[in-house]
């Protein structure tokens, strides 16, 4: 997917979203912040240098039973480092996260730490539609994300973190559940028809 972003998506964005404007360059492939994960449990926050964090630091947390290898990559710092210029008006979201090798789960992950989640929904909603409607004007995106088993739009929202993350990376998994919801599934059809489901979790089971 790296790859993918670097090349033609740029191309999307210089032939057709911003046509007009001088042509944006692809970044260094070592510029675009990545991660390759296995862990059991794991945190993710944007804005930090990692992209990992530790259970119930961050502000979405993984489940990961299986320990698949998830790739995650942090789509809104790729976005913020092509031109102003060429990149405005394009409202994205913060993660694109997936199962690198059996496909089973594509994530576009929206990340909050607001105490009105309610306010923050609306824009995330339009945050992640946002980058599903883009990615699908590129063919080698969309044939990408048509590989995975189960599409998902995630909203999380944790307003509250562990001042102390427990020595045991479970039991930090355990404190973290006692103040979470449980995910809502939203029917908004904007997402929906594009084949994606619309989840407000903090924690995201894969």
């Amino acid at each position: 997917m790296d790859n993918l972003l670097n090349t033609n998506y740029i191309n999307y964005i210089n032939k057709e979203y911003r046509p007009f404007e001088p042509p944006c360059i692809p970044l260094n492939i070592g510029e675009i912040k990545s991660d390759v994960i296995n862990d059991t449990y794991f945190d993710i926050q944007d804005m930090q240098k990692a992209i990992k964090q530790p259970v119930g630091k961050g502000s979405a947390t993984y489940k990961n039973i299986t320990n698949k290898i998830i790739a995650i990559i942090d789509y809104e710092d790729f976005i913020k480092k092509l031109p102003l210029n060429n990149t405005k008006d394009m409202k994205r979201c913060d993660f694109i996260v997936y199962d690198l090798e059996q496909y089973s789960f594509f994530v576009l992950n929206e990340l909050s730490q607001s105490s009105s989640s309610k306010n923050k929904f609306s824009d995330a909603r339009q945050q992640l539609h946002n980058a599903i409607f883009h990615f699908n004007k590129v063919y080698e995106i969309k044939s990408f994300v048509n590989k995975f088993n189960e599409k998902l739009c995630v909203f999380s929202n944790k307003n509250k973190t562990l001042t102390k993350t427990p020595e045991n990376i479970a039991d930090a998994f355990d404190e973290v559940k006692k103040y979470l919801p449980e995910p809502i599934e939203h029917n908004y059809q904007p997402i929906t028809k594009l084949n994606f489901k619309l989840i407000e979790a903090a924690i995201i089971d894969v």
